[in-house]
């Protein structure tokens, strides 16, 4: 009986320790069960973030080459405008040189042409001297052509008064005073010398003009001649009337009185020239003219060009500048789109580093709950009980495969469990 006893106890507790190892193995499968699902869930959401940063870097990487691509594309097309632009610039420096070059030749050409201007008419205006100078030869024509005619005319009236002077002085029978007052004329004459005969008017201008006041310098004497014979015919009239000859010689030497006042002399700074030298001076006058239109309708051209060249110049700088702004503005705008990507990248990486530390500290935290039913299995559950966790089913895989992508790097997430 003492012997049943232990027998019976032992096989109550027997079935008691079966239960328990089957309550604690269905437990641990249950656990096991859900750390599996917390395994793959935690897998697929390491994929996930995986697969997310794998495409948000080639999502960067791939906006990053194309803002370098854009951004050396435009450097290049800068570069390639600028020098361009530097090249067309130097050109029209240089033509503009060029141009101010020529300006100042026509210029000093011009200036050349009116000192010759100056030296040749000392005038103003050398068609003002001509049209002086020509008025000045119609006059003196229009003065000198009278007076020649006139002196003809005086000298054979003089040559007529002689005679009849010759003809009352061999007459003995005339009264003393009219003697005395005959014999001043003859007397005021003699120093004169006789009349020249003038060149004809159709003859040179110039030697007419100096026959002509000789012939004046000699016909000057006359006022003495004048003066003697109004003082001798008022004394004749004072005794006696005058005979009709003498009364024409009166005439006559009042007549010569006249002649100096009408002659013609030039103002000063002008000079009497011929006709041929006049048409000379008229054609030189003319070609200079026209030489001095040509220059000056070059000048202008020249300056023209100039101005236009210019305005082409300050045009085209106008829109090399607009291309430049409008490069720098694109520039700008790709930097900021550039800088917009990035923090846009960094947040999500920040979201993702901290969804990784979540799901690590969860990975954790099962491990070691893990751990902490390992530890509280009894050492006689190993017997009875189901297979240990390193012995059951097929290790958990270093990689997975996520939409038929293998995700590597589940190794070190892994190796905690699979060391507990």
């Amino acid at each position: 009986m003492a012997a049943a006893a232990p027998r019976a106890v032992a096989l109550d507790t027997q079935p008691q320790n079966g239960q328990r190892v089957a309550s604690e193995s269905s437990e641990l499968g249950r656990l096991r069960a859900e750390l599996a699902g917390a395994l793959a869930e935690m897998e697929t959401m390491k994929a996930v973030a995986e697969v997310s940063e794998s495409t948000k870097a080639e999502a960067v990487a791939a906006v990053q080459r194309q803002c370098q691509e854009e951004v050396a594309s435009l450097q290049a097309i800068l570069k390639d405008s600028i020098s361009s632009y530097e090249t067309q610039i130097a050109a029209l420096k240089q033509e503009r040189q060029q141009q101010q070059q020529d300006s100042e030749e026509k210029d000093r050409e011009l200036g050349h042409l009116k000192q010759l201007l100056a030296r040749a008419h000392p005038l103003d205006s050398l068609e003002k001297q001509m049209e002086k100078a020509h008025e000045d030869s119609e006059k003196l024509r229009e003065i000198v052509v009278p007076m020649e005619q006139e002196i003809a005319e005086l000298k054979v009236k003089l040559l007529r008064a002689e005679e009849l002077i010759q003809e009352m002085q061999r007459q003995p029978r005339q009264p003393a005073s009219l003697h005395g007052s005959t014999e001043l004329l003859p007397l005021s004459r003699n120093p004169s010398p006789p009349l020249e005969p003038l060149e004809e008017p159709a003859g040179d201008a110039g030697s007419a003009a100096e026959a002509f006041a000789h012939n004046c310098d000699d016909t000057a004497s006359l006022s003495s001649f004048s003066l003697g014979g109004a003082a001798s015919g008022a004394s004749l009239r004072g005794t006696r009337g005058l005979s009709p000859e003498q009364e024409e010689t009166a005439s006559l030497v009042s007549t010569g009185t006249l002649v100096p006042e009408g002659i013609y002399l030039p103002p000063p700074g002008y000079q009497l020239i011929p006709d041929s030298q006049w048409e000379q001076l008229q054609v030189e006058g003319r070609q200079l003219q026209k030489d001095l239109e040509s220059v000056s309708h070059e000048r202008d051209e020249l300056q023209e060009g100039l101005r236009r060249s210019n305005e082409d110049c300050a045009k085209q700088m106008q829109v090399l500048l607009a291309q430049v702004q409008n490069s720098e503005q694109l520039l700008r705008t790709l930097q900021g789109t550039l800088s917009q990507a990035q923090e846009h990248v960094q947040l999500q990486m920040a979201e993702l580093a901290t969804s990784h530390k979540c799901l690590h500290h969860e990975v954790k935290r099962l491990n070691e709950e893990n751990q902490g039913l390992r530890a509280e299995q009894p050492p006689s559950s190993a017997l009875q009980g189901p297979e240990p966790w390193d012995d059951e089913g097929e290790a958990l895989p270093s990689s997975i495969q996520v939409n038929g992508t293998r995700v590597p790097g589940v190794d070190p997430w892994l190796s905690p469990l699979q060391g507990g």
